[in-house]
């Protein structure tokens, strides 16, 4: 990371955040949930981690040592690193509830969740209320944690196949006004028509006009910006 950002042309601080987020992070992070589930001692890796991150965020800004970590964080986009692994450790446990149901973990579940596998001998429900309350494991937290869920998907599911979705059975009740031009004329009859249908999806209280912006900078690095306004009747809603 050091020998790219003193580079000839050095890296912008947007292409170390990027670079920091996509090549660091999930290296360090791997198998984090070996150590990272209620009980265990993680003050210490903990500690590491955030001294990596502050490393990390004075690099992408080039500020002084001295400086706030709060706030060199808050500028790069960084949220702390604990709340990223509570983030992390949540997608983490979700997972299990779609994983396949002759995966050798559902064995380890509860029955609710073990997806008709045969329980194994040192699954949870059949330790001893005593070991239950010792047991400290990742297990433990995913069965406290699939105990939330109550809606269960089919990644497989037909509805979910091309040509099952909610614009392919309902065609005739979407449009769509995209300008294929980009002439200064043809904007503007494209700009006055999109006025007109938008103002009759305000009288009409059973329709919805989704609205998006993009723009492009044109730049060193292209960034786009994306800005989403549904209004449905007269309610308007910002994404």
């Amino acid at each position: 990371m050091k020998i790219l950002g003193n580079s000839s042309r050095g890296l912008l601080p947007i292409q170390k955040c990027l670079l920091y987020r996509t090549c660091v992070l999930p290296i360090i992070l791997y198998d984090f949930q070996l150590w990272f589930f209620k009980g265990t001692p993680i003050t210490k890796n903990i500690t590491e981690l955030k001294k990596m991150q502050q490393r990390a965020a004075l690099w992408i800004t080039g500020a002084f040592q001295t400086s706030s970590s709060k706030g060199i964080k808050a500028i790069v986009g960084l949220i702390p690193i604990t709340l990223h692994l509570r983030k992390l450790d949540g997608r983490h446990h979700l997972h299990y509830a779609s994983i396949p149901p002759l995966h050798a973990i559902n064995s380890l579940l509860d029955p609710q969740h073990a997806k008709n596998q045969i329980p194994h001998k040192t699954a949870t429900f059949k330790l001893t209320t005593k070991q239950q309350a010792n047991l400290k494991s990742p297990i433990k937290d995913v069965n406290e944690q699939l105990n939330g869920v109550r809606n269960y998907f089919n990644s497989l599911h037909p509805l979910f196949s091309p040509g099952s979705r909610i614009v392919n059975h309902f065609s005739s009740r979407f449009s769509f006004h995209s300008s294929s031009s980009s002439s200064s004329e043809d904007l503007y009859q494209h700009l006055q028509s999109l006025n007109l249908t938008f103002r009759s999806s305000q009288v009409n209280h059973n329709s919805a006009a989704v609205i998006t912006d993009e723009g492009i900078k044109k730049s060193q690095v292209a960034t786009a910006a994306v800005k989403i306004l549904l209004v449905l009747g007269v309610f308007l809603f910002s994404f």
